[in-house]
C-alpha cells in the first residue's frame, strides 16, 4: 500500500473524519505506522495501526474518543495508541523499539509529524531488545504448552508471534548499525545473517502467515523456537553501546 493509497483508503478516511468530529481541536496528529505504512499491507492479514496525538489525555478527551474507537474496534482494527507530544518525547527511553518502528515507516494522516526530530538512545534500545525477546519467548513456550496438540491454535500461535519478533529484529539491527530493511522478510534475512542463525524457520512461519502450508507444524515450531532461543543468546552478548 503506497502513501497515496493510504490517503485514499475509505476505511482510514472514515476513521480520520470521525476522529476530527469527535475530538475537534484537541486532535493534533494522526499517524499510520506498521505494515500499511511500510508497504507490506495485505488485506486478509494486516491491520491499520494508528497513533493519535492529542492536546491532552484528560478524562473528557478519552470520553470524546469513545464512540469512534468503538466503531473502529468493531471492524477488527487494533486500538490506536494515545499520546501527547510531550509524552512521545518523554517515552523515547521506554519504547525505543516501537518508536524506531514508527520512524522507519509512517504516514501522517492528519496534522504535523511529532516524530520528525525524535532520537532514540542505543543504550535504551539494547535493554529493551533483550527484555522483549526474553519475555516474548516465555509467552511463546507457554502458548505451545497449551496448544501443541491443536493444529489450528498452534498455527495461530506461530503466525501471531511472527510480526512481533520481526519488530524486535528490526530493533536489534539498529543496534548493529547500518541500514535496516523495510520489509519483514528482508529484516529477518538481515538479522539472521548478522546473528549467524538459521533463517528457514522464519521463512516457514512467514509462508504460514501468507496462507501457505508446511509439512509439520510441530517440527516448524521446534526449529522456530530453537532459532529464537539462539537469537536471545546473541543479543545478550551485544556490547552495551556508548
Amino acid at each position: 500500500m503506497t502513501e497515496q493509497q493510504t490517503n485514499q483508503n475509505p476505511t482510514l478516511n472514515k476513521m480520520v473524519g470521525g476522529l476530527k468530529r469527535s475530538v475537534g481541536e484537541r486532535l493534533e496528529s494522526i499517524i499510520l505506522y506498521g505494515s500499511a505504512a511500510r508497504g507490506d499491507y495485505e488485506k486478509k492479514t494486516s491491520d491499520f495501526n494508528l497513533l493519535l496525538v492529542l492536546r491532552d489525555l484528560e478524562v473528557s478527551s478519552l470520553e470524546a474518543l469513545s464512540p469512534v474507537l468503538r466503531r473502529w474496534l468493531r471492524q477488527g482494527q487494533p486500538v490506536p495508541r494515545l499520546f501527547t507530544r510531550e509524552l512521545i518525547r518523554d517515552a523515547a527511553d521506554v519504547f525505543p523499539i516501537e518508536f524506531l518502528d514508527i520512524l522507519a515507516g509512517r504516514v501522517v494522516l492528519h496534522g504535523d509529524d511529532p516524530f520528525a526530530d525524535l532520537e532514540v538512545h542505543p543504550t535504551h534500545l539494547r535493554l529493551q531488545c533483550e527484555r522483549e525477546l526474553r519475555e516474548k519467548i516465555m509467552r511463546l513456550r507457554e502458548g505451545y504448552a497449551e496448544s501443541h496438540d491443536n493444529s489450528r491454535n498452534l498455527k495461530r500461535l506461530l503466525t501471531s508471534s511472527y510480526t512481533t519478533f520481526v519488530a524486535l529484529f528490526r530493533g536489534c539491527l539498529h543496534l548493529l548499525g547500518g541500514e535496516v530493511p523495510v520489509h519483514n522478510p528482508e529484516v529477518v534475512a538481515a538479522f539472521c545473517n548478522r546473528a549467524d542463525i538459521r533463517r528457514d524457520p522464519f521463512e516457514e512461519v512467514d509462508r504460514l502467515k501468507h496462507g501457505e502450508s508446511v509439512p509439520n507444524l510441530k517440527a516448524t515450531f521446534g526449529r522456530y523456537y530453537a532459532a529464537l532461543s539462539q537469537a536471545v543468546r546473541v543479543v545478550d552478548r551485544f556490547e552495551n553501546p556508548k
